[in-house]
């Protein structure tokens, strides 16, 4: 296995090649690396790559690259890679850092052109299989195992989900009925795929989407199924975190605590000890109990000294001291990509949504068609949408946006997560979303996937001020 690290290209026809995703493949194909890690995950792929007899009638298909990679940052690990022989055929054991999800690739011979990626999951003992006919004119093409068919049934219902969103926002976004519906239809989809891929990756990840799309709609089933939970599950601290606030709604703040406590004596992992405690520290943010959030928030960082935990806990004093709902909103002033000057101040008199993203990211992608829907649902003058990515590469953010419907104010944040931009709102993860009202105060933060919580947050505003 060979780690890749990116190169710069001093070829100026380059960028104007460039689109979304090539440059990082490009880095993938192109980079030197070294030996992974000797407890990777590991999993095997085969299969066979072919070319159309009418665009090659000669019959040899070798050379095609298959190649799994991870991005961290700008570097690029390469878990795994092969080359197809002449009858098109190819092995290939890959290697990751940790289950998950990760871009398979197939680029042409020499290495020249990427021809196609999908998303494929790595897990323990998966064996997968992959047979691709070229060209594959823009069809989709897919990863053949039990968990990547667990990826796909996911995904599938999720997108369905989106588009009932979509089409009820595009008719009435005030009306209950038909997404309360929808959500507990997909929420059973989603949990009842534990049955159908039993330990699947991606079936772990939708019971954590199934509650927190039941979430403040059946929260006393919220509660009983995050306990069903099993810490090996990969969002298991996002599980705590929603049956807390579900737990809160229900029988209030003293239960909410006792069920993190459950958590933590679960918890296998430093890691996850340390995320229910983050938990712990938001349950009283959210309640608005400062000086309880602060000792928590000392605890964390005493408890987890110059590790990331430490760092959580110092933005979340800053929060508890800036940014609680109520409060003034912090003053802004960036400069939009048209080169215009943008100031807060120069919002007021209508909600504003600050919205933090970072170009190309899945979970921000999957959220645009509901959150355009949300935007022509208002008046232009009714809330001030500010979409900042957080990657101040400037030509990717141009690559994410080309043809793409994406209406608002927008800014490239200098720095990016650690600039001025980001740090003012405590922005540590995207896609994020900041809710200002009309008079310039903190309404919410909304993390991850808690689109929906924005959404009735912003109608309540809108609907307070009609």
């Amino acid at each position: 296995m060979r780690n890749a690290c990116v190169r710069r290209d001093d070829d100026r026809s380059l960028r104007g090649r460039l689109r979304w995703g090539i440059l990082f493949a490009l880095a993938v194909v192109l980079g030197v690396g070294c030996q992974s890690a000797p407890d990777a995950v590991e999993s095997y792929v085969e299969g066979r790559i072919t070319v159309r007899s009418d665009i090659d009638a000669t019959g040899d298909y070798s050379g095609f690259r298959v190649l799994v990679a991870d991005a961290n940052g700008r570097s690029i690990d390469t878990l795994g890679i092969a080359t197809t022989g002449t009858d098109g055929r190819f092995q290939m054991n890959v290697a990751a850092p940790e289950r998950g999800i990760y871009p398979l690739m197939i680029w042409g011979r020499q290495g020249q052109r990427r021809l196609a990626s999908t998303d494929y999951v790595v897990a323990r003992g998966d064996s997968a299989t992959l047979e691709v006919e070229l060209p594959l004119e823009g069809r989709r093409f897919f990863v053949r195992s039990s968990e990547n068919a667990a990826l796909s049934a996911y995904r599938n219902t999720m997108a369905q989900h989106r588009r009932t969103l979509v089409k009820r926002l595009q008719t009435d976004a005030r009306d209950s009925t038909t997404m309360s519906r929808s959500i507990r239809q997909t929420s059973s989809t989603l949990w009842n795929l534990q049955e159908t891929f039993p330990g699947a990756y991606a079936s772990q990840l939708a019971a954590t989407e199934s509650l927190s799309l039941l979430s403040g709609w059946n929260d006393s089933l919220v509660v009983a199924r995050a306990k069903e939970i099993e810490p090996s599950n990969p969002r298991f601290v996002e599980v705590a975190q929603i049956a807390r606030r579900a737990s809160s709604r229900l029988h209030g703040q003293e239960a909410a605590l006792d069920l993190l406590d459950t958590f933590a004596k679960r918890a296998q992992t430093n890691q996850q000890r340390a995320g229910v405690q983050t938990a712990r520290v938001r349950a009283f943010i959210d309640s608005l109990q400062a000086d309880a959030a602060l000792a928590a928030a000392q605890k964390l960082k005493n408890e987890y000294p110059n590790t990331k935990w430490a760092e959580w806990a110092d933005r979340a004093t800053y929060e508890v001291n800036n940014l609680l709902p109520g409060t003034e909103a912090p003053s802004l002033t960036a400069t939009t990509v048209s080169g215009d000057s943008l100031a807060l101040q120069a919002l007021r008199g209508r909600p504003v949504v600050l919205e933090y993203y970072r170009p190309g990211d899945d979970l921000f992608a999957r959220q645009m068609a509901t959150r355009n829907a949300l935007y022509r649902a208002t008046r232009a003058d009714s809330v001030a949408f500010v979409s900042i990515s957080v990657e101040p590469d400037t030509l990717l953010h141009e690559a994410f946006t080309e043809n793409r419907s994406f209406p608002g104010h927008h800014v490239i944040a200098p720095g990016g997560l650690d600039g001025p931009l980001a740090k003012t709102y405590n922005i540590a993860d995207v896609p994020s979303r900041v809710l200002i009202d009309e008079e310039g105060k903190m309404v919410g933060r909304y993390s991850g996937a808690a689109f929906l919580a924005f959404q009735e947050d912003l109608t309540r505003l809108l609907d307070d001020g009609s």
